[in-house]
């Protein structure tokens, strides 16, 4: 039996199988349950809760499938917090933490969370050790943190590597990222950052951490150095992980007084080598903060996202409430202790305007390109509980009887719900739970909507055809979009464009369509503008389509080999092409 050493209370894990589609034109009414919640994790198909339904129940772990069972029977755990872990497990956190299948409801007591740890600390010092990078590396020197803690993702650690060769630079520290079979990259060694030099009136390019690169102005020799004093992981999808680092930028030697920071896009597959030790396939740096472009229209905007990630709005941040949407940064806070927003942050490559007076200087930002925001309960006090990131990264919220959910431009009423609810927790469209905190009324998706139809006097065995719309998961993790039940194949206009082969599965990758070349990003969605892929330029025209030839980007000559590929360092026609890409004039 689960008890609390402050008062008796119960985790209960309530399954409801039945699939449905949201109208488009209507929110639907949930009815409300009788049922004492303090907390709640909605999963696919299922709801895991701490509480009970009636005062004759017994407190303890239930699962229900349509009847409820004690899965805790022959156990006596004691637990403290309830917590989403990996893409399907309850975490029960105690001394030791233990780990629900939300899949089953079956406990996992071979394994705690501290042991899956231990081992793959153990299993990563065994790969670290045969490099000549971390060659004196003991896994008592590697401490790990978890990435996504308290959200259904991919379980991915950040590293630290205290001893060993990394003694020599970043303050004896090497970073990383591993996976739990210790499929590591390292990230102390790829920088690709664009650094401005006020002397140069440009951006300079520097590959590598710690690594002086030379430059010339006016015949004078000049040098820059980018130092990584932190990183912290922010995000992560399915090929990347996304973390702000902390630089030291030393110009000439000397040090400048303000650290700078940059967002981080780091490949989560292996690349090259450095001594030994695998590197990421790719990483691509976008600066934070308006720094030497105050002088840009932009400034505000690029201000907005430092001060979300690093500065003074930091701390407004919801658990988890930076995900990654159609490559974009979309970040959650809560604000005014009344209101939940919604910020899409673009991660790009553009010009902007330094300060002397110099104009147009190329450069990679991460910006704020538009804000959302939504009322939110608040019955006096913070109110995260009636905020939740679903597993797809979507903002939901609830407000006075009506659930939202942020559908990427605007805040969308999908159900309604009684007045008292002031807690939720969602897994997606069709499976949430929302509750009384400190009260004894809860709905989920499928109970709510039988207390509906019930009050409506709809009977229970009369049922409708339901027709498909919109997206549809399929068993194997792909995606098919349904027009009217029928599934769609090749381009479907979604919010993004997406392209679906003739099976009706949605692509992502490059994508041929009838001898062009497209791109679509991990979600799908079409890109446009510049894209970077492992460490190749490319750029996507306005209809999408991989341009090739010359292109004329805001006042900029740029050559688009036969392969789609940006040339640089070279002579095309007769015009010099500079490391950027760019023609030197």
């Amino acid at each position: 039996m689960f008890n609390r050493t402050s008062k008796m209370t119960a985790l209960l894990v309530a399954a409801a199988a039945v699939t449905s589609i949201v109208p488009a034109t209507a929110a639907e009414r949930l009815g409300t349950k009788e049922g004492t919640i303090t907390n709640a994790i909605a999963f696919d198909g299922a709801y895991v809760y701490d509480g009970y339904r009636t005062d004759d129940d017994d407190a303890g772990l239930y699962f229900n499938n349509g009847k409820d069972k004690m899965v805790d029977e022959d156990e006596d755990y004691s637990y403290d917090e309830l917590a989403k872990y990996g893409s399907k497990y309850a975490l029960i956190k105690d001394d030791e933490d233990f780990l629900v299948d939300l899949s089953n409801g079956k406990i996992l007591d071979d394994e705690s969370v501290q042991d899956k740890e231990t081992n793959t600390r153990t299993k990563l010092n065994t790969s670290l050790k045969k490099t000549d990078r971390y060659g004196k590396t003991d896994s008592s020197d590697i401490t790990l943190e978890r990435l996504n803690k308290g959200s259904f993702a991919d379980v991915w650690y950040k590293y630290t590597a205290t001893t060993g060769a990394g003694a020599e630079y970043n303050e004896g520290k090497l970073y990383g990222f591993t996976n739990e079979s210790a499929k590591y990259v390292d990230a102390t060694h790829t920088a690709n950052m664009y650094v401005y030099s006020s002397v140069k009136g440009a951006t300079v390019k520097v590959e590598e951490f710690n690594d002086e690169v030379d430059y010339t102005v006016s015949g004078a020799k000049h040098k820059v150095e980018v130092q990584l004093e932190n990183l912290t992981a922010i995000a992560q999808d399915s090929d990347y992980i996304y973390a702000v680092a902390e630089v030291a930028v030393i110009n000439d030697g000397v040090k400048d007084e303000n650290n700078q920071y940059f967002v981080q896009k780091i490949s989560k597959s292996q690349g090259d080598k450095k001594d030994g030790a695998y590197l990421p396939k790719s990483v691509a740096s976008y600066q934070l903060g308006a720094g030497s472009f105050s002088a840009d229209s932009d400034s505000d905007d690029l201000n907005t996202v430092y001060d979300l990630l690093v500065g003074a709005n930091k701390a407004d941040v919801v658990t988890n409430g930076v995900q990654v949407k159609n490559g974009n940064l979309v970040i959650t806070t809560i604000e005014d202790d009344k209101k939940v927003v919604v910020y899409t942050v673009k991660l790009k490559k553009t010009k902007l305007d330094a300060i002397n007076n110099v104009d147009n200087v190329d450069t990679y930002i991460a910006i704020s390109d538009s804000d959302e925001d939504q009322d939110i309960i608040t019955n006096g006090k913070t109110r995260e509980l009636a905020v939740s990131i679903d597993a797809e990264g979507n903002t939901w919220a609830l407000d006075k009887g009506a659930i939202y959910k942020f559908d990427g431009s605007k805040f969308k009423e999908m159900y309604t719900c009684d007045r008292s609810l002031t807690a939720l927790d969602v897994y997606n469209d069709s499976n949430l739970i929302a509750w009384e905190e400190d009260g004894d009324v809860y709905t989920t998706v499928n109970e709510g909507k039988a207390v509906t139809d019930e009050e409506a006097g709809k009977e229970d065995d009369k049922t409708e055809e339901v027709v498909k719309s919109g997206w549809d998961k399929n068993a194997d993790g792909t995606w098919s979009y349904y027009n009217n039940g029928a599934k769609a194949t090749g381009w479907v206009q979604a919010g993004a464009w997406y392209y679906l082969n003739a099976n009706g599965i949605m692509q992502t990758g490059w994508v041929n369509d009838n001898g062009t070349w497209y791109y679509c990003n991990a979600s799908g969605a079409m890109q446009t503008g510049w894209l970077l892929d492992g460490s190749t330029w490319y750029y996507l025209q306005a209809n999408g389509a991989m341009k090739t030839g010359w292109l004329l980007d805001n006042g900029t000559w740029y050559y688009l080999n036969a392969n789609g590929s940006m040339a640089a360092n070279t002579t095309v026609d007769g015009y010099k092409l500079g490391a950027n890409g760019a023609w030197i004039r």
